[in-house]
């Protein structure tokens, strides 16, 4: 390697060995910590039983996930605060200290008694550590987003910054399936005894491995220049407030559908297709895990495009193809048989795929250096808390009220048409495709 491939990487399309290690060590940082947050909501009816009393199953799991859901309202604290450090002190001490604390709240999960042994305090021990989950996921996707683009080289933003999406799939495919692992396993007495709580106490000994390789990562380039000239913002909140409040609605408008598509299809889908179709759950589990695998690989197929093509033509196209295709896909999953349950979560997810190819880049293009963490943390957990988090408790809701199955469909079409709007409004981040 020559003494000009350095500086090439740094604006152009190469790498160097040290960018590709730091955008390592962030990607399996967020590995880990979705993993840990996910975990929760693929042993959601196995929680109900144990946690809440017993009597209505059905106000059991509504319940379950409303506890789910909450720890999506703390989010956007977390956002504030960990955009607040990342802002002023650097990207690595925040995301040091966010893995530790997901880990920590995941593993204690395990531990805590059921109702039956301590009443009310159980399901106020759950929600605690939802809420300390919540906390760190706060600052977890922004800040590992901000850390990957500042560090990848401007012409290959996308393609990296898409495997914060990647590892996010990953974390929730791992989640999935140690959730089958363990339900095919173990006897349902032996799962709802002890065996459910292996998989939490595993987050424990990998967040370790996750601690010690964020504190082996270097400040990004960007942050490190700022720092250098004494340029932080002080106030990276407020700043970004009177600054960036254009920017953070788009980034809200357009988190909506992506993240709805996630949490109703992949997380809640499981338990939508056990419960209201039932699906044998196995084959519900194996469904949720192939269309992850869609997702993960179109996804990087697409970011590609979008480093030469530009990002506003993926945001519109899945808001579109999401909108059209939501009402076949449900159609398909009430075919129930293994190959439809399949192609009705995938052809889906293919809009949702478009959306997340270039958002990593473009969340972080619309905000400056010195308030990025915080301008990504305010618009994105924005978004997630009104969209994502309590996708599974309307999605179980809207079904119970209307007596529909087919009911969550119009839930992801309402969705694809607030991020249509958003993508309208958002301006082409990407500098070669604003020349055209």
């Amino acid at each position: 390697m020559t003494a000009t491939t350095p500086a090439r990487a740094a604006t152009g399309s190469l790498i160097s060995p040290a960018q590709r290690k730091s955008i390592v060590a962030a990607c399996v940082g967020n590995f880990i910590e979705w993993y840990e947050f996910v975990l929760y909501g693929y042993f959601a009816s196995t929680i109900a039983k144990l946690f809440f009393p017993a009597g209505d199953a059905t106000a059991a799991l509504l319940l379950t996930f409303a506890l789910f859901g909450v720890s999506f309202v703390v989010r956007p604290l977390g956002g504030v605060v960990f955009g607040y450090i990342g802002d002023r002190h650097g990207r690595r001490g925040a995301l040091a200290a966010i893995i530790l604390m997901i880990s920590a709240g995941t593993a204690l999960m395990a531990v805590v008694p059921p109702y039956a042994s301590i009443g009310v305090a159980a399901p106020i021990l759950i929600l605690v550590l939802r809420l300390v989950q919540g906390l760190s996921a706060g600052g977890e996707w922004t800040g590992a987003v901000a850390y990957v683009i500042e560090t990848a080289p401007a012409g290959r933003r996308a393609y990296y910054g898409s495997w914060q999406t990647i590892t996010i799939v990953l974390g929730m495919m791992a989640a999935s399936l140690s959730a089958l692992l363990f339900t095919e396993v173990l006897s349902p007495a032996a799962l709802l005894s002890w065996g459910w709580r292996i998989p939490f106490l595993i987050a424990l000994p990998i967040g370790l491995v996750g601690l010690y390789l964020r504190l082996k990562l270097d400040e990004t380039p960007e942050f490190a220049r700022i720092a250098a000239a004494d340029a932080h913002e002080r106030t990276p909140l407020r700043a970004t407030l009177r600054h960036d409040w254009r920017s953070i609605l788009r980034v809200a408008g357009l988190v909506c559908s992506p993240t709805m598509c996630t949490y109703v299809l992949l997380v809640y889908g499981p338990t939508f297709l056990v419960t209201d179709l039932e699906v044998p759950p196995a084959q519900a589990k194996l469904a949720g895990f192939a269309a992850m695998a869609v997702l993960m690989a179109v996804t990087v197929v697409f970011a590609r495009w979008c480093d030469r093509v530009g990002r506003k033509p993926f945001l519109v196209a899945g808001a579109i193809w999401v909108l059209v295709t939501a009402p076949l896909g449900f159609l398909l999953l009430h075919q129930t048989s293994f190959g439809f349950l399949i192609a009705g979560l995938g052809i889906v997810v293919i809009g949702e795929a478009l959306m997340l190819a270039p958002q990593p880049a473009v969340f972080a293009e619309l905000f400056p250096t010195e308030r990025r963490y915080s301008g990504l943390g305010i618009g994105y957990n924005l978004g997630v808390v009104l969209f994502g988090g309590a996708g599974p408790l309307v999605a179980t809701a809207i079904v119970e009220a209307t007596h529909s199955t087919y009911a969550p469909a119009g839930y992801l079409a309402f969705g694809a048409l607030v991020s249509l709007i958003a993508a309208i409004f958002t301006p082409e981040t990407l500098p070669s495709a604003r020349k055209r």
